[in-house]
């Protein structure tokens, strides 16, 4: 080997190190010590597409006195926190939900914070799931005509969210416990399309980071 191919070789080692490096303290600089946010608004889907209303202290659902009759959109948004591992979420009804001569009003809203999660790769990006209990909010007028809002807390009883994938969705249950109208026990289920959103800076800066420094260690042991 020639005197100037090794200087080359050798000038493109620290080089490469110092790149390693520099991405390293961006990516520690851009991401906060304990948590980072991922918003994702509501862009669509059905919204409220699943629902019943079962006599309180019956098994629902499975025992619907009531049956939703038609989808009801929502706006809102779901917030991953990545640090402490939980979603929240908040969603408002922008039209009645009908469940067959009853309804829940336009404007009705439904939210949680806190919601334990656990993160796996999917599609390119995340998918989120609920790991453990969790109880919401129903209000401030989620009520149905004739039928007083009795207990507003529901269950969380299933939420996933696909985060980064490039069709990204969120599913929320809530009830059966918690969220009683009149004499009924509610169970409702929200499927919503969201935001597409890229994987956080931070994450690509730290592996590209990484992965530079792999690659250096290796030229160097050879």
């Amino acid at each position: 080997m020639g005197r100037s191919e090794f200087t080359a070789k050798a000038d493109r080692g620290p080089a490469a190190g110092r790149l390693a490096a520099l991405a390293l303290v961006l990516a520690l600089v851009a991401a906060p010590a304990t948590t980072f946010a991922t918003t994702v608004a509501v862009t669509g889907g059905p919204g409220l597409d699943q629902g019943e209303f079962c006599t309180t202290g019956v098994l629902c659902p499975g025992n619907p006195v009531f049956s939703l009759v038609g989808a009801g959109p929502v706006t809102g948004s779901f917030t991953y926190n990545v640090g402490p591992q939980t979603v929240d979420f908040l969603l408002t009804l922008t039209g009645p939900a009908n469940f067959g001569g009853l309804s829940i009003v336009a404007g009705s809203t439904f939210s949680a914070t806190g919601v334990p999660v656990i993160q796996l790769p999917f599609g390119g990006g995340i998918l989120v799931v609920q790991a453990g209990s969790a109880s919401g909010l129903a209000g401030p007028v989620a009520t149905v005509p004739g039928l007083p809002l009795v207990a507003n807390t529901p269950a969380i009883s299933g939420l996933t969210c696909s985060i980064g994938t490039g069709s990204d969705q969120c599913g929320v249950s809530l009830g059966a416990s918690g969220l009683q109208l009149g004499t009924f026990d509610a169970f409702l289920t929200f499927n919503t399309n969201v935001t597409v959103v890229p994987l956080p800076a931070a994450v690509w800066l730290l592996g590209s980071g990484l992965g530079l420094m792999g690659a250096l260690r290796r030229r160097t042991a050879a």
